[in-house]
């Protein structure tokens, strides 16, 4: 059989939850060129639905910037990346391969992971809340947290509609070398640390949905484990998650002890 692909990561993420920054941590263990496709639509020709192809910013030196997806469809990839975001994975349970006609698509891989990352939820519904474009009034807030229970069970193996899965822990992924390392060690690279910093430009250059892309260099000192803090007052977050006590008990099987979390999680009784 010919492999078109070395190594095929998929990744499954709820949007703001820091895959991007993963992403481009992963990817620096590899040579150049990376070939990602962002945000494809499942059931459907990867190739065809990407939000966007190889474009963390044209000015990326790690990317190279394909206007012609077709141009790079049956090339030879060391690395290929996809992402799928805000997909309801319980539909995975059909048994239907998620990337249409997989072999004419995207091609056999030697090497593939199906990656599932998970940030906490506080911290991820107040970034979707200020991500550049979005007005928070119009983001179902019930929807998101209901589709964050689904992935933090399978996070927890509770479920398991994503086969093979290596689980990430987002805020230990950035809080944490050790955790890096072993999940380096998990893929079977060698570990560097390289772009740990890097802070991608996503579409649209947004970057950071709080400090854009001004953290560039220097993304590890960026306060993304704080972010909720802003909204902590607010009585659309406190209600947002009032009640929610089946989250707050996924949250604490998975999450490292945050003493103001968990007195915000008390003040609203869950």
């Amino acid at each position: 059989m010919e492999f078109r692909n070395d190594n095929l990561f998929t990744f499954f993420a709820l949007k703001r939850s820091g895959h991007h920054a993963v992403m481009v941590w992963l990817a620096y263990h590899f040579n150049l060129p990376i070939f990602v496709l962002n945000n494809i639509k499942p059931y459907t020709d990867p190739f065809l639905t990407s939000g966007f192809n190889n474009n963390w910013g044209k000015g990326s030196d790690w990317l190279v910037y394909v206007e012609d997806v077709e141009q790079i469809r049956n090339v030879h990839k060391h690395c290929l990346m996809l992402s799928v975001q805000d997909f309801n994975i319980t539909s995975l349970a059909d048994g239907r391969d998620f990337i249409w006609e997989r072999q004419r698509t995207v091609g056999e891989s030697l090497r593939f992971f199906n990656i599932l990352i998970l940030r906490d939820p506080f911290n991820m519904l107040v970034s979707r809340w200020h991500k550049p474009g979005l007005i928070p009034k119009l983001i179902d807030d019930s929807e998101i947290l209901d589709m964050w229970e689904i992935y933090a069970e399978e996070y927890l193996g509770i479920t398991n509609y994503i086969k093979s899965k290596i689980a990430i822990n987002y805020n230990l992924w950035f809080s944490s070398i050790d955790y890096r390392k072993k999940l380096s060690a998990q893929f079977g690279l060698d570990f560097t640390d390289t772009g740990l910093n890097v802070v991608p430009k996503t579409a649209g250059g947004t970057g950071s949905s709080f400090d854009r892309t001004s953290y560039d260099g220097r993304g590890n000192q960026m306060k993304v484990l704080e972010r909720w803090k802003v909204c902590q007052q607010d009585q659309r977050f406190c209600e947002a998650f009032r009640e929610r006590n089946r989250l707050a008990n996924l949250y604490r099987k998975i999450f490292p002890h945050d003493s103001e979390i968990e007195a915000f999680m008390q003040a609203i009784g869950i």
